[in-house]
């Protein structure tokens, strides 16, 4: 039960932020068009704050720190996102690093409580005040990937409000890379990337891909979730590591969340994660509250993989079908070197979905604009990327079986596929692992959400 101060302050701090809001008269910040891949603001750094929400250094973390426990570096980029700070590992943390140990016998709940309380207040108040421009740039960023990402994490039966983890942890910038050497909008670890089938080598880092490292996540936070059997610790242990998490329950001898942040079980930067993560998801939901902009116009286009002679220049493919330059690097951002692999005769790439027919009708010609590329030392070049992407139907096999056996959703599998749910396979069939289409749907529940609200 919360005190009476505390119950007093919380009141203060909505009336305050009800009475800020209806009263502004200040027009919201319009941008007319979101901010590409790797784009930042003028200024990002951000600002030295007193009695703010606590962003003070844990003083011990697990071995993995929020992505499996890299320390940082000297001369490494920093990230210009609401970053996670450095972590030292306990003495008396697991051995292991990022293994994850899933549950069986855990029912996947698709919903993530509502949670309101002065951690959340405080953070809510941080982001719609002091840092209100950097907040909505964010919001810009991320808005047109909002319902690609949603439908992949719903597709994959996980909660849709889990976009909001993308946005705390990397404001959306794709090329966001953290003193841990964690990258993209979600923040993989190389390790954890490839576990969960994401490619990363000299020439190409899938962790950038919009399509594949939300696929992967949302794989990961699932099977976060069936250990812990708690959102909040599924995003805590997303922060600070399985390992730390496990460790501090056992210590603590309770896995509640909220009451390990009341003992100061957790690391400091995870007890702020998950109000963080709340405040971020109730100002998104209730923009006009806070007067924050939300461009609906801008979203992520419709894609296909289309198979191309390799290498070849992003510009060449763009420059053969009349497409926009620049068009390639947006709707591929894991791409490092504006071109396709050199280790490949041919490469799979995005293309948005009304330039494929334009695309496949270049291919021979696009054979001729083939570039000599020196491999890298640093990089394994070789024919393939070693990834399994179909699977081969085996007698008794069904939908639900393999997808539990290649840790996807039978619904996720079925799409990448075109077969019903219930479909009855036939030995000898083959089935794709993974998407080589992207398709939007038409109406988006919380696009009719707002539109209720207005």
């Amino acid at each position: 039960m919360l005190s009476s101060k505390t119950m007093a302050r919380l009141c203060f701090l909505l009336a305050i932020l009800h009475l800020s809001s209806c009263a502004s008269t200040r027009q919201p910040t319009r941008h007319s068009a979101p901010l590409l891949p790797g784009m930042t603001a003028k200024d990002e750094k951000k600002p030295k704050i007193s009695n703010e929400p606590s962003t003070e250094e844990a003083d011990h973390d697990d071995e993995g720190d929020s992505k499996e426990g890299n320390r940082p570096e000297a001369g490494t980029a920093e990230v210009t996102h609401f970053e996670e700070p450095a972590v030292v590992p306990g003495a008396d943390d697991d051995d292991e690093d990022i293994e994850i140990r899933p549950k069986k016998s855990r029912h996947l709940s698709s919903t993530i409580p509502h949670q309101f309380n002065e951690k959340v207040a405080n953070w809510i108040q941080y982001f719609s005040q002091r840092d209100r421009e950097r907040f909505q740039v964010f919001l810009d960023r991320g808005e047109p990937y909002r319902e690609a990402v949603e439908n992949i994490l719903e597709e994959n039966k996980v909660p849709a409000d889990l976009y909001y983890l993308g946005l705390i942890e990397s404001g959306f910038n794709f090329r966001a890379k953290s003193r841990v050497k964690a990258v993209g909008v979600w923040q993989f670890m190389k390790p954890t990337g490839k576990m969960y089938g994401l490619e990363v080598d000299s020439y190409i880092d899938e962790r950038r891909d919009p399509i594949r490292a939300t696929e992967a996540a949302a794989k990961y936070l699932r099977d976060l979730y069936r250990e812990f059997n708690s959102w909040y610790l599924a995003m805590a242990a997303y922060n600070a590591g399985p390992g730390r998490i496990r460790s501090c329950i056992r210590k603590a001898g309770t896995d509640d969340f909220w009451e390990l942040v009341e003992r100061r079980k957790l690391p400091s930067e995870t007890m702020d994660y998950i109000p963080k993560y709340l405040a971020a998801r109730y100002i998104g939901e209730n923009p006009e509250l806070f007067a924050f902009y939300i461009n609906e116009e801008k979203k992520y286009p419709d894609v296909e993989l289309v198979k191309v002679p390799s290498p070849v220049l992003f510009e060449s493919v763009e420059r053969s079908v009349g497409m926009p330059n620049g068009t390639l690097s947006f709707v591929n951002p894991h791409y490092l070197k504006n071109h396709t692999h050199p280790g490949r005769k041919t490469d799979e790439i995005w293309v948005p979905e009304k330039f494929v027919p334009a695309v496949n009708r270049q291919v021979n010609s696009l054979a001729s604009m083939k570039i000599v590329v020196r491999p890298e030392r640093s990089s394994a070049v070789r024919e393939g990327s070693g990834k399994i992407t179909v699977y081969i139907v085996k007698k008794g096999d069904t939908l639900k079986t393999i997808a539990k056996k290649r840790g996807l959703s039978v619904a996720y599998l079925s799409r990448v596929n075109g077969l019903g749910m219930k479909t009855k396979l036939v030995p000898g069939q083959t089935l794709k692992l993974s998407a080589t289409s992207y398709k939007q749907k038409k109406t988006h529940p919380r696009k009719m959400q707002r539109r209720k609200k207005r």
